[in-house]
């Protein structure tokens, strides 16, 4: 049985429960989250000391004794004390060695009824933007445990997902968030996500409940978050630089997007990972203006994008870009940054993000695309480049 995390979270895990889980997919958060709403339906908390245990599969990917496998069916083997069931969580499970993951798939319909044992395989780790160290679990081992028992998948919530989730909790804490401080705190978890791969489609969720709340302490007593309220204490230093930089060349304001550029590489780090993560975040920006433009010139404006939205134009736009487009305030602002650019920029600014992108890997601009290379083999510097050539559209 396979299920999708994000979609149990308001319903819970089905009841009975299985003999084991394995939590995958691409966030670590959401797997955490998973795990320990799992362990609070069985364990009572009293008796956690005796009936939780959790183990972590070394980098080596084996035991002194040379099998982690049986340490781990040993330990699960053992009855609850006064708890539902006694709990075993085996985490790194993507690092066993091929003889412990065959051998724990074949033993796991012997599990007793009395226990859990829930696997958690750890999301692919980045290192300037490229994956390292061992990053897939055993094809037999989910196998076996789709076979058996229950594969929770723990992927990244797309933007409405993710919207809907912190909406939910301020909610809970009898809150409201304005949709313009939605935007941010969904900007924020997209700019932490695209920081460990991701495609900019999808956001870290532990980052966004994180600035949610930071901004439900700062608001007190007040029933509504805004955008204000959001901005004071979310996205200090690096990473405030982003969305400034971003605001700078889409209003096309060449001396403040390389001032960003600077700030941005002076407080985020090694600039070999800041710039797959602001070449996620430029994309994206750029992506939205297309669309704002696109929906001006078919008439649809901040006054009447409700109604003159219509499934026709929407098909031509993306998911992502047709629901932000939805907003009126955040249409008004793109298509104000919009009426700066043509078309063939939009389409040249994009193809300038591609080459970079590919730049990091290896391959000219030039290779890869017939452009006149500019990548200096410095990231500091290529991204100070690119962000002068797209700002600098309006002079041209």
């Amino acid at each position: 049985m396979e299920i999708d995390y994000n979609k149990i979270v308001r319903s819970g895990f089905q009841e009975p429960h299985g003999r084991v889980y394995l939590f995958q997919g691409s966030d670590d958060a959401l797997k955490a989250e998973g795990v320990r709403r799992l362990t609070s339906e069985l364990i009572d908390p009293d008796f956690r000391d005796f009936d939780y245990e959790e183990r972590e599969i070394p980098p080596s990917g084996t035991s002194e004794d040379g099998g982690y496998a049986r340490v781990i069916l040993s330990a699960v083997a053992t009855a609850p004390m006064f708890s539902k069931r006694r709990v075993v969580v085996a985490t790194n499970v993507q690092r066993f060695k091929k003889s412990d993951a065959d051998d724990l798939a074949s033993r796991l319909p012997d599990i007793c009824a009395l226990s859990c044992l829930v696997l958690v395989a750890g999301a692919a780790e980045y290192d300037a933007g490229k994956v390292k160290g061992s990053t897939s679990t055993s094809v037999k081992l989910v196998n076996a445990v789709q076979k058996h028992g229950i594969v929770v998948t723990c992927s990244a919530p797309e933007i409405g997902d993710l919207k809907t989730r912190l909406a939910d909790i301020a909610r809970g804490r009898g809150k409201r968030i304005e949709p313009a401080a939605m935007d941010l705190l969904v900007d924020w978890s997209v700019s932490v996500g695209s920081s460990r791969g991701g495609g900019g489609k999808t956001g870290d969720i532990n980052a966004a409940v994180n600035e949610l709340e930071k901004a439900i302490a700062f608001i007190g007593a007040r029933d509504t978050i805004t955008r204000e309220d959001a901005a004071q204490v979310s996205m200090q230093g690096a990473d405030d630089n982003v969305f400034r930089l971003l605001d700078a060349v889409s209003s096309k304001n060449t001396s403040l997007a390389l001032a960003c550029a600077d700030e941005l590489l002076k407080a985020g780090g090694k600039p070999d990972a800041v710039l797959p993560r602001t070449l996620v975040m430029l994309a994206r920006q750029i992506k939205m203006m297309w669309g704002a433009k696109f929906l001006a010139d078919n008439g649809v404006n901040r006054g009447n994008v409700q109604k003159a939205l219509t499934e026709e134009l929407r098909l031509v736009l993306s998911t992502e870009v047709a629901n932000a487009m939805k907003q009126p305030y955040r249409l008004q602002t793109l298509q104000s940054q919009a009426r700066l650019w043509t078309y063939d920029e939009l389409e040249q600014a994009y193809i300038r993000i591609a080459a970079s992108d590919i730049g990091m890997k290896g391959i000219t601009r030039q290779e890869a695309l017939g452009l006149k290379p500019i990548a200096t083999g410095k990231h500091a510097d290529d991204l100070r480049v690119l962000v002068i050539e797209l700002s600098g559209f309006a002079t041209r």
